[in-house]
């Protein structure tokens, strides 16, 4: 019988206990090691949708990950939300978050979440609520549009994005500052109330900037005017509602930014945000975002990104007091 030495006795327990090791957990391995699923929260076409697939192309480069981009819509958004709280946070699920199913849905829809129930990584871009009209509609600004609105019998059709969004209540604030009233004809994403807006089945309808841009360019809508306090940069010859003798302090301004489940790894979120601040940083991103109606927001880090969040509850909680979806 051989005999073991004691370094070779050592040797063999080292390779038994090894042996006998549970495998280290998936966040240890470098990340990202599979491909990351990309939540967007309304249906293909969408100003989201467009933003998200952007950002999903040049993610893979800098990951060197497939990014795929799952479109999960409804309920103002809030479908998509509900799946991010049941989501490992690992970082390989995550979800192009804006406004509307982050900070007007969730109070209005009662849907059981907040901010603070996400990891913030990054803010995007800043994009505008425009009110835009069929060409043959007979008002061609803010306060033409008011008085024609307060001299019809019937209420006025705008057509919008959800029940419970931005671009929803944008036009509601816009009737009630401007003594009209509205009634909503509200579509599940912005391809089918861009076309009926062409048709002319509805009169009006309050978008985001960013879907409605090439339309405006080509002739096919009229812009009214952006609901917002600032003109928007991508299209500065369009007025602001505030610009006219009745309105005054009404804004819908829009955003997007890139979030995950509660409780990321610090060091996930880290190498996202990096990544993303590369692709902000890039021109021809930039350039690209710009002239698809897009504004890409100056670079934060996460934690200033969960600060805005808060502000952002903050600033909207009041304008939703009495609001009730239709």
């Amino acid at each position: 019988m051989a005999l073991f030495t004691h370094g070779r006795r050592l040797r063999v327990l080292l390779f038994l206990t090894l042996a006998a090791a549970p495998a280290l957990p998936s966040f240890a391995q470098p990340y990202p090691d599979k491909p990351i699923t990309l939540i967007v929260p309304y249906p293909p076409g969408a100003a989201v949708d467009r933003v998200a697939r952007g950002l999903s192309l040049e993610l893979s480069k800098r990951l060197g990950q497939s990014v795929i981009v799952d479109n999960v819509a409804g309920a103002s958004g809030t479908v998509a939300g509900k799946r991010m709280l049941r989501a490992q946070p690992d970082g390989y699920t995550l979800m192009i978050g804006t406004v509307n199913e982050l900070v007007v849905a969730p109070p209005v829809l009662k849907a059981g979440y907040s901010t603070r129930d996400f990891t913030p990584i990054v803010k995007i871009s800043n994009n505008s609520t425009v009110l835009v009209a069929h060409p043959g509609f007979g008002a061609n600004n803010v306060d033409e549009l008011i008085a024609l609105a307060r001299k019809s019998r019937e209420p006025l059709l705008s057509g919008a994005t959800g029940t419970a969004t931005m671009q929803t209540f944008g036009g509601t604030m816009l009737a009630d500052a401007g003594g009209f009233k509205m009634t909503h004809v509200v579509y599940k994403g912005g391809s089918p109330l861009l076309n009926d807006l062409v048709a002319g089945q509805v009169q009006i309808g309050t978008i985001a900037m960013s879907s409605a841009l090439p339309f405006i360019r080509d002739g096919k809508l009229k812009a009214i005017a952006v609901i917002s306090m600032h003109r928007d940069p991508t299209a500065p010859n369009i007025p602001t509602v505030n610009e006219g003798k009745v309105v005054k302090n009404v804004q819908a301004d829009l955003w997007t930014g890139l979030l995950g489940p509660a409780r990321m790894p610090p060091a996930v979120v880290a190498r996202l945000s990096s990544a993303v601040r590369e692709i902000m940083a890039s021109a021809s991103y930039r350039e690209a975002e710009f002239k698809s109606g897009s504004v890409v927001a100056e670079f934060a880090e996460p934690a200033a990104f969960g600060q805005f969040l808060v502000q952002e509850e903050d600033r909207v909680r009041p304008l939703l007091a009495n609001v009730k979806p239709e």
